[in-house]
C-alpha cells in the first residue's frame, strides 16, 4: 500500500498522504482524494491496481507499470548507503545547501536531490536501486529530502533511517517558521496541490496533520530524530545565517562533518529554488494537460519539445503571489508556534535572533 497516513482535519473531508508506487524518487502528495484525482493521480482507492502519480501516468504506459522494487532482494551495504542526510525543512534552503555540499571534494550528493527513500515504509524493497546513487569509497555520501521532517504526514522516517544508516550525520535547515509556512503555501499553490486561499488554509492551523504548519513545528520534528540519533550527529542550521554569510555557514557545516573548509567562489553560493523561480499554470493550460495530448507532445524531437517548454515558462507560467497573513491569522500562528521555537532554542542553544517570534 502506498497510503502513508489518513487523517481528518476539523470541518474538512478526509485527507490522505500517499506516494506513487512506480517512480524513483517516489512522488509524494497530501490532499483529499478528490483533489488528487483532479491533479491526475490514479488511486487504488478508486479501483486502480497501483497508486500512480500524474507523471507516471503520462510517461509510463499502463502495461509497463510495476511496483517499485529491486529485481531480486539486495542486502543493504553500509558503504553504499548515505552517511549524510539533509532532513529539511521544506522551503528552508535545502536545494542551495545540497549544491554547496557537493562543492567539497570529499562529499558526493545524490544526482536526484530529493530521493525520498526513508519516507517509504517499503524502502528496503528498492535499497539496491537507492544505493546506486552513492559511490563506494567516498568519505561522505549524501542526499537531501525535506519531506523527512514532515511528521506526522510522513511517519516512521527517523526509525527507518536509524535502522539502515545509524551513523549518518543529519543537517536540519530551518527558517522563521511563519515565513516558511507562507513559502510552502506558495510552493503548493504553484503545483495546484493547495487550491484555497492562505486564510482558508489557516482556518485549522492548530491541527496536528496540517500539511503547511506541521513542518514548521521544528522542535517536534527534531525530537522525532533525537529519539533515534545521538544529539552530536545532528546539526541545526538557520537559513538566515546561510543567507547572511554562506561561506561562514559552510565552514561550520564542514567542521561538523570533520572536513577541512574549502574555498568557495561567490558564484557557487547563489541561492537556488528561490521565490519567483517557478510559476503556476493558468486554468486553460491545466485543462489542456490531458494524458493523450502530453504523450503526443513527448513524441516531438527533443529540441522542439524544449522550445515549447521554454515558451511556456516565459509566457504562460506566472509566480503565485506571496500572501500576507491577516493580523488575526498572524497572531494565531505566533501563539501556536512560539512554544515550538522556545523548545528549539532550548534543544540547540541557538538564539535564532532574526525570527519574528
Amino acid at each position: 500500500m502506498a497510503v502513508l497516513t489518513r487523517f481528518t482535519r476539523e470541518g474538512r473531508p478526509e485527507q490522505v498522504s500517499v506516494q506513487c508506487d512506480v517512480c524513483v524518487p517516489p512522488v509524494l502528495s497530501t490532499s483529499t482524494e478528490a483533489e488528487m484525482r483532479k491533479l491526475g493521480w490514479l488511486l487504488q482507492a478508486h479501483g486502480n491496481a497501483l497508486d500512480v502519480c500524474p507523471w507516471c501516468d503520462l510517461s509510463v504506459p499502463a502495461a509497463q507499470r510495476r511496483r517499485r522494487g529491486d529485481a531480486s532482494p539486495v542486502t543493504p551495504d553500509p558503504e553504499r548507503l548515505p552517511n549524510l542526510v539533509v532532513i529539511g525543512a521544506a522551503k528552508a534552503g535545502s536545494t542551495s545547501l545540497h549544491s554547496y555540499l557537493e562543492l567539497h571534494p570529499e562529499v558526493v550528493m545524490s544526482a536526484d536531490k530529493e530521493v525520498r527513500f526513508f519516507s517509504d515504509p517499503a524502502c528496503r524493497d528498492w535499497v539496491g536501486r537507492y544505493q546506486e546513487y552513492f559511490p563506494a569509497g567516498t568519505r561522505y555520501r549524501g542526499e537531501s529530502t525535506p519531506q523527512y521532517t514532515k511528521w506526522p504526514l510522513y511517519p516512521g522516517v527517523a526509525g527507518r533511517m536509524a535502522d539502515l544508516a545509524p551513523d549518518a550525520k543529519l543537517i536540519y535547515l530551518v527558517r522563521d517558521p511563519i515565513d516558511r509556512v507562507v513559502a510552502e503555501y506558495v510552493e503548493e499553490a504553484t503545483w495546484g496541490v493547495v487550491t484555497g486561499t492562505f486564510e482558508e488554509e489557516m482556518v485549522d492551523l492548530e491541527a496536528q496533520h496540517h500539511r503547511l504548519v506541521a513542518p514548521s513545528r521544528y522542535a517536534t520534528q527534531l525530537r522525532e530524530f533525537l529519539a533515534h540519533f545521538p544529539r552530536e550527529q545532528v546539526l541545526v542550521v538557520d537559513l538566515a545565517d546561510m543567507n547572511a554569510d554562506a561561506t561562514a555557514t559552510m565552514d561550520r557545516v564542514f567542521a561538523f562533518l570533520g572536513l577541512p573548509p574549502v574555498a568557495l567562489e561567490t558564484g557557487d553560493l547563489a541561492a537556488q529554488n528561490a521565490y519567483g523561480s517557478k510559476g503556476a499554470h493558468p486554468g486553460w493550460y491545466q485543462a489542456l494537460r490531458q494524458p493523450w495530448l502530453i504523450r503526443l507532445a513527448h513524441k516531438m524531437p527533443s529540441g522542439w519539445l524544449q522550445r515549447v517548454r521554454n515558451v511556456v515558462s516565459r509566457r504562460v507560467m506566472k509566480p503565485v503571489e506571496r500572501p500576507v497573513p491577516s493580523p488575526e491569522t498572524l497572531a494565531r500562528l505566533r501563539a501556536h508556534l512560539a512554544p515550538e521555537v522556545s523548545e528549539l532554542r532550548a534543544l540547540t542553544g541557538q538564539s535564532f535572533a532574526g525570527w519574528t517570534l
